[in-house]
Parts: structure tokens; C-alpha cells; sequence
């Protein structure tokens, strides 16, 4: 008789049934919205774990190859590092060198400028000697041509002393 009594009562209250309906809906969907959250953040948790693997995997195999790498690595590390010891020392052998081409260059240069201004002053005095013997040439040019000329005239009025002498003496 309860079960009678709950079921006219709920026939008489249809809007407590709609209301139970909707509830009930509710609870349907909730339940498997959960669900579905539910096996998502399952799915996430298998993927994560899968990547985790994947990733431990590969961090073995790259270890394993540093290991196998290793051995061969250290000779050619040691190659370099005296390859590169090498080149600083050349490098620092050459700049020497460089150093001491350019103080030689610029000692000559300083030498040659030296050189360069004597010889210019001798050059100088040279020219200055060269005028006075030139000017004294000159003079003793001119004296010699004039001493030349008196002995010449000199001489042809000897000679034509002479010429006339011993016409005299003919007459």
C-alpha cells in the first residue's frame, strides 16, 4: 500500500516528475562528463608515462654514445688544444717578428732622413765651392786670355820690330 500511495502521489504531482526527470538528466550527464575528464586526464597520464620512457631511451642511447664516443674524442681534443697551442705560439712568434721588421724599418728610415739631410748640406757646400772655383776661373780665365792677348800683341810688335830692323839694316 506505501508503493500505492507513492505512485498516486506522484501521478498527482507531475511537476515533482518533470522536476525528478531533470534531476535524474543532470546526474546522467555530470556522470559522464566525469567520465569523460576522467579517461582525458587518464589518457594524459599514459602519454606522459610513454614520454617518459621515450625520453629515458633516448638520454641511454645518447649516454651510451658519449661513452663510445668518448675514447676517440680525447685524442682529437688534445689535438686541437695543441693545434690551437701551436697557432698562439706562431702567432705570437710572427707578431715578433713583425715587431722587429718594423723598429728595422723605421731605424732605416730614421737613418736614411739623417743621411738624407747631410748629404743635402754637403751638397749645399759643394755647390757653394763650386761657385767660388767657377768665379775664380772665371778671373783667372779672363787674366789668362788678357795675359795671352799682351804676349801675343807683345809679340807681334817684337816681330814687327824685327821685320823692320833688318830692313833698316838693308837700307
Amino acid at each position: 500500500m506505501a508503493l500505492a500511495t507513492v505512485a498516486a502521489v506522484l501521478v498527482q504531482d507531475t511537476a515533482l516528475g518533470a522536476q525528478l526527470d531533470r534531476i535524474a538528466w543532470s546526474q546522467i550527464v555530470m556522470a559522464v562528463g566525469m567520465g569523460v575528464v576522467t579517461l582525458t586526464i587518464l589518457a594524459t597520464c599514459i602519454a606522459a608515462f610513454l614520454l617518459f620512457r621515450s625520453v629515458r631511451k633516448l638520454i641511454g642511447a645518447v649516454e651510451a654514445q658519449a661513452k663510445a664516443l668518448a675514447p676517440k674524442a680525447e685524442p682529437l681534443l688534445t689535438a686541437a688544444s695543441r693545434v690551437a697551442s701551436d697557432a698562439t705560439g706562431m702567432s705570437g712568434a710572427v707578431k715578433e717578428r713583425v715587431d722587429e721588421v718594423l723598429q728595422t724599418v723605421q731605424d732605416l728610415n730614421g737613418r736614411l732622413r739623417d743621411l738624407m739631410e747631410e748629404t743635402e748640406g754637403r751638397v749645399r757646400d759643394f755647390g757653394a765651392v763650386l761657385d767660388v772655383i767657377q768665379a775664380e776661373t772665371r778671373e783667372l780665365l779672363l787674366d789668362a786670355a788678357a795675359t795671352a792677348r799682351g804676349v801675343h800683341t807683345t809679340a807681334e810688335a817684337l816681330q814687327a820690330g824685327r821685320s823692320r830692323s833688318p830692313a833698316r839694316r838693308g837700307e
